[in-house]
C-alpha cells in the first residue's frame, strides 16, 4: 500500500484533517465514549477506576484519576497483566525509559503498529516530504527501541526511497551513502542528526545537500535551526510527529508551525491539558500538564496517562487550513532546577544561548551543591575558542535576566553561575538512543 495514494483530501494526507470544529468533537466524543466503554468491559482494572466518566460534561475524564508512568509499569508485563484486554502473544515489547537494568515495559499489538503509519504519514505529509526524496532513518534502534521501526516501516508505505542508518552507523559510511545516492533528507532525534552532520562537514560537503531534517525524540532549539539553515543549508526542519512510547502519536507539525507547536492527532488519541496547581482544565490558552488517552491503543488500554510535558491550547487557527485543534509545548515538567528559591527553566537557558551565534544549542543544564550553597551549571558545546569571555558573558546574562538568582547571589546564598563551553560531542548522551541529556540534577542524583 502506497500512503500517498491513499489520500482522501486534495490538500491534507486525510479529510479528518478538514472536519470542522463540530462535527468533530462530536466524533472524537463518540470514539472515547466507545473507547471507555471497551476498557471498562474488556479490562477488569478498569471496571471501578472508571465510574466517573461523564459523556455530557466538557471534560468527560476530570474525575478519573490520572495513570502516572510508575503506575503503568506495575501493570503491564513481566510485572503484571492486569492491563491485558484479551490473552495474546500477539504483540511486541518496547522500552519505556531508562537505559540499564530492568526493562519498563510498554506493549504493542502487530495490528496496532500498523495503526502508527496513520499518524506518521500525517505528520511527514504536512511537513512536505514527497514520494521523490531520499530520506536516510537515523533514529535509534536496539534495546528495545521503538521509534526506528515504524519510521522504517512508514517510509516503505510512503513510496519515498529509504536508507536505514539507525543511529549507530558511523558518519563516515552515512557521509559516502548519502552522496553515492543523494540523499537529501535526515530523520532522526535531534542530536543524532546535529552530530551526523557536523562529522559529515568536517570530511567536507560538495556534492551533499540536506534540504529536510525531520526530527523527533528531543526538541530543536533556535540555535540548533540557525545551525542547520545557515551551516548546513537545510531549508525544512520540522517534527512530523510527537508522542510517547507509553502512549501514541499526540501531535504532528506542519510546515506553518513553530518549534513546539502541534496539531493533534484528536481522532487518535484524547487530550486534555490539565492545571494541577488549581484542580482543574485550563481555560483559553492558560498552561498545564497534558493527559493523553489513545483511544486507539486496545491491547494495553491507557486512560489518562500523565505525559510530563507543559503545554496550552493555541486558539488561533493555522495558515496550513488544518482544523485540527492546536497546541504548544512548553518543555518537560521536569526540565526545571530549583536553584535556591528560583526555578530555572531549560527553555530560558536555550533563549540567552540563541542570542550567541557562535555557540549551538547543544546544552545541559546542571544543579550542584557546593558547601551548602546551590550553584547552577551550564555546558554549552562550541568550536569557538573564545571560552573564558563568552563563558562570562552568557553566565551574566543568566543572571542579569533572573532577579531572584541574582538578588540571591549578591547575598551568598546561592554561588554564582558557573558556564562551562566545551569542544563537540562532549556532552553526556544517552547511551542507547544518543539523546542529549539536557538537565542533570547532581543532587538528587547523589541521594537516590
Amino acid at each position: 500500500m502506497n500512503l500517498l495514494s491513499q489520500r482522501t483530501h486534495p490538500t491534507f494526507h486525510d479529510h479528518w484533517e478538514a472536519i470542522g470544529a463540530q462535527e468533530r468533537q462530536s466524533l472524537v466524543l463518540k470514539h472515547l465514549t466507545e473507547f471507555i466503554q471497551f476498557c471498562r468491559h474488556r479490562v477488569p482494572f478498569y471496571k471501578d477506576r472508571l465510574e466517573g466518566f461523564q459523556s455530557q460534561s466538557p471534560y468527560p475524564l476530570k474525575d478519573i484519576p490520572v495513570m502516572t508512568s510508575d503506575t503503568l509499569r506495575e501493570l503491564v508485563p513481566p510485572i503484571s497483566y492486569d492491563l491485558l484486554s484479551e490473552d495474546t502473544r500477539d504483540y511486541t515489547v518496547f522500552q519505556s525509559g531508562g537505559t540499564t537494568g530492568f526493562p519498563k515495559s510498554t506493549l504493542f499489538s502487530h495490528a496496532e503498529l500498523e495503526l502508527l503509519n496513520l499518524g506518521n504519514a500525517r505528520g511527514f505529509f504536512a511537513m512536505g516530504l514527497s514520494a521523490d526524496d531520499r530520506v536516510g532513518n537515523l533514529f535509534a534502534v536496539g534495546g528495545l527501541y521503538m521509534t526506528f521501526i515504524h519510521i522504517n516501516r512508514m517510509l516503505q508505505q510512503y513510496g519515498c526511497m529509504n536508507f536505514p542508518f539507525s543511529n549507530h552507523t558511523a558518519v563516515d559510511f552515512i557521509h559516502t551513502a548519502t552522496k553515492l545516492y543523494n540523499i537529501n533528507c535526515f530523520a532522526g532525534i535531534t542530536s543524532v542528526v546535529l552530530s551526523a552532520l557536523r562529522g559529515m562537514s568536517t570530511m567536507g560537503m560538495d556534492g551533499i545537500q540536506i534540504k529536510k531534517v525531520f526530527y523527533g525524540g528531543e526538541h530543536i532549539y533556535e540555535a540548533d535551526k540557525i545551525e542547520l539553515r545557515e551551516k548546513f543549508g537545510v531549508e525544512v526542519i520540522g517534527a512530523p510527529g510527537y508522542g510517547t512510547v507509553d502512549t501514541w502519536y499526540i501531535g504532528y507539525q506542519c510546515l506553518h508551525s513553530p518549534t513546539g507547536t502541534f496539531h493533534a492527532h484528536d481522532d487518535q488519541c484524547y487530550i486534555e491539558i490539565f492545571d494541577e496547581d488549581e484542580n482543574k482544565h485550563v481555560s483559553g490558552e492558560g498552561v498545564g500538564m497534558l493527559y493523553a488517552t489513545p483511544m486507539v491503543r486496545r491491547l494495553t488500554p491507557i486512560v489518562r496517562y500523565r505525559v510530563g510535558d507543559r503545554a496550552q491550547w493555541l486558539e488561533t487557527p493555522c495558515e496550513c487550513g488544518r482544523q485540527t485543534p492546536r497546541f504548544r509545548l512548553l518543555g518537560r515538567g521536569d526540565d526545571v532546577l530549583r536553584i535556591g528559591y528560583d526555578s530555572v527553566d531549560y527553555n530560558f537557558i536555550q533563549t540567552i544561548v540563541a542570542q550567541f551565534k557562535e555557540l549551538s544549542g547543544t546544552i545541559q543544564m546542571q544543579k550542584q551543591r557546593v558547601d551548602g550553597r546551590d550553584q547552577l551549571v551550564i555546558l554549552i558545546e562550541t568550536e569557538s575558542k573564545n571560552h573564558s569571555h563568552l563563558a562570562q558573558q552568557i553566565a551574566d546574562e543568566i543572571t542579569n535576566n533572573r532577579p531572584t538568582l541574582r538578588d540571591h547571589v549578591k547575598k551568598q546564598t546561592v554561588w554564582p553561575v558557573h558556564v562551562h563551553l566545551v569542544a563537540p560531542h562532549t556532552i553526556e548522551r544517552n547511551v542507547r538512543t544518543g539523546k542529549l541529556i539536557r538537565v542533570k540534577d547532581a543532587v538528587q542524583e547523589k541521594h537516590k
